[in-house]
């Protein structure tokens, strides 16, 4: 506990400006979890814990981040990161290639729940998954620039779904107050780089 018993998660969000909760709050992971529920997650399998949400400066770009654990499964806690889009896009994921361990761009990651830690693991829903239904966007989308800001953050096994933005610890490590200060202007920094003109494309102004 830190000051005024507050945890450091609390700590941090009065530092900083931001909201924390003890559960998922309904503006914070109750919004996240609207939406991917709309898509067909299971997301009664969570357990949110220790949400932030807030704005990054100077970017303006809204998050939410809480811990959680996948119900069923004995891997512990895991921080997902959540960074608000502002429009809609087609499911895509930067994950390591099996042959070299490097980032690569894989649209066929529908059927995999958003909360997976993709940079640590190989889902079993991507075997045999059905080819993805814009099968340009992720090769569109993941340019040179978006793979050298993976690599320079290590953010390698973010992906979006839908409107959001997402990074997953690996599971049983959750993210202290150092690292989430590293991790959110890294995402921020991320979307920046992600193509105006593929936006413009392929988003769509609604979940």
């Amino acid at each position: 506990m830190t000051k005024q018993g507050r945890t450091e998660r609390a700590e941090l969000a009065f530092e900083r400006g931001w909201h924390y909760a003890r559960r998922g709050s309904r503006p914070g992971f109750g919004a996240v979890e609207d939406r991917w529920r709309a898509a067909g997650a299971a997301v009664a399998d969570l357990d949110p814990a220790d949400e932030l949400t807030g704005i990054i400066d100077p970017t303006g770009r809204r998050f939410t981040l809480f811990d959680t654990t996948v119900l069923g499964s004995s891997a512990g806690y895991r921080t997902v990161s959540v960074l608000h889009l502002p429009v809609a896009l087609p499911p895509v994921a930067v994950i390591p290639d099996p042959a070299n361990g490097e980032p690569s761009a894989e649209g066929r990651v529908g059927p995999v729940p958003p909360w997976a830690a993709l940079a640590f693991q190989h889902p079993p829903e991507l075997d045999g998954a059905p080819p993805p239904r814009h099968p340009a966007f992720a090769d569109a989308l993941v340019t040179g620039e978006v793979l050298d800001v993976t690599r320079r953050y290590g953010l390698l096994g973010w992906r979006i779904a839908g409107r959001d933005l997402v990074w997953v610890s690996r599971p049983g490590d959750s993210l202290d107050p150092g690292r989430i200060v590293a991790l959110l202007p890294a995402l921020a920094a991320l979307a920046t780089v992600l193509p105006a003109s593929v936006l413009r494309f392929y988003g769509v102004d609604r979940d």
